[in-house]
């Protein structure tokens, strides 16, 4: 009785301790403030419904949060495990166009999914066993192929609808069927769209901070040296281009269920660079720093930019990635830690500027 007692008292002084100090709290718990960044990002689904955006631009912010999903598993590839893929885009596709299809065959929507996901992630084992032989460019190479044999099988094979698959309303989770005509079923389809963003966050944070996170960084500095620690290299690439693989095959499904119409001939190369910039541009290791990748790349162009130069927005992402590579090669996040840095210094600068200038106390006044 005692513990639970004490237990129930510990709770309730780290309850008061995170509204005091909510800030330290979401650092001491990261998974946290995903959720809470998971929440201000919902309600972007109800500012249509006020008349303070359109539901257009919340298509926008949907298409980010897709993006998102995608880029975090390539920044796990090339990122963490210095490996490199140009098939991303095919593997969304597969996801996508996977989905829509097992769905018009008569499957639910949840085991359609899995079913897609599953079968990325087959192929990107496939892909990591192969990725033992090559390296580099070779690799870069082999990944460009896999990725264009995949948009010839969506845009040529007849089961995938020629143009594009048209899916309808979807039944999620067994409850009613949700469909993009309606409004209010769009708001819920882009809360459910938030929310696997939010869950593949938290899936990403876990394998970068376990013992998978720390064996990819060490194959990706120098996979001798990585050998010699005892690190399979067979069994971590494969984790590597597994992982990656699925988390963009999950990147098709949220976006099959958010438009419920998936064109067959967008997954192409072009895509897969599109995504491959994002990781660049928002930073290497960093989960938020992909997220801003997303909208630099992405959500600056076509939220603001392109009222004012139309489709000419895209050369906006060619100028930065230039800027990005010349003087912050490791993303646009580290620009954060470089001035976290500087007002630090200017900080101790202060406050020993201040030890000497201290004005001696009146006597006069103390009296």
């Amino acid at each position: 009785m005692n513990k639970k007692r004490q237990s129930m008292i510990t709770s309730i002084r780290e309850g008061v301790k995170a509204l005091r100090h909510p800030g330290a709290f979401l650092k001491q718990h990261p998974r946290m403030m995903y959720i809470v960044f998971g929440l201000l990002y919902m309600v972007i689904a109800y500012l249509p419904h006020f008349g303070l955006i359109e539901f257009g631009t919340m298509g926008v912010f949907a298409y980010i949060a897709i993006y998102s999903i995608v880029a975090l598993g390539l920044n796990l590839l090339l990122g963490f495990s210095g490996l490199i893929s140009l098939s991303t885009a095919g593997f969304m596709g597969a996801g996508a166009l996977g989905t829509g299809v097992l769905i018009q065959q008569g499957l639910p929507f949840e085991l359609a999914a899995a079913i897609a996901v599953i079968t990325a992630g087959a192929i990107g084992a496939l892909i990591g066993l192969f990725s033992l032989k090559v390296e580099g460019i070779y690799l870069a190479i082999a990944t460009l192929f896999v990725g264009e044999i995949l948009h010839k099988i969506y845009t040529q094979v007849a089961i995938f609808g020629g143009d594009a698959i048209r899916i309808g309303a979807i039944k999620v989770f067994g409850l009613r069927e949700l469909s993009q005509i309606s409004q209010i079923d769009r708001t819920y389809l882009f809360i459910l769209i938030v929310a696997i963003l939010v869950l593949m966050m938290i899936v990403m944070h876990n394998i970068v901070h376990s013992k998978t996170g720390r064996a990819l960084l060490a194959m990706s500095r120098s996979e001798h040296a990585a050998q010699a620690m005892g690190i399979s290299i067979l069994r971590y690439r494969l984790t590597a281009f597994v992982t990656a693989t699925m988390f963009a095959a999950t990147a098709g499904v949220a976006y099959a269920l958010y438009f419920q119409s998936v064109t067959t001939a967008q997954w192409t190369l072009s895509a897969s660079l599109f995504i491959i910039a994002m990781v660049v541009v928002g930073g290497y290791k960093s989960i938020y720093g992909t997220l801003l990748g997303v909208f630099i790349i992405h959500g600056i162009p076509e939220l603001i930019i392109k009222d004012y130069l139309g489709d000419v927005s895209y050369i906006f992402s060619g100028i930065l990635i230039i800027i990005v590579i010349i003087f912050y090669p490791n993303g646009f996040v580290y620009i954060w830690y470089d001035l976290k840095g500087w007002m630090y210094k200017v900080n101790v600068k202060q406050k020993i500027k201040n030890l000497f200038t201290k004005e001696p106390t009146n006597r006069g006044d103390s009296q």
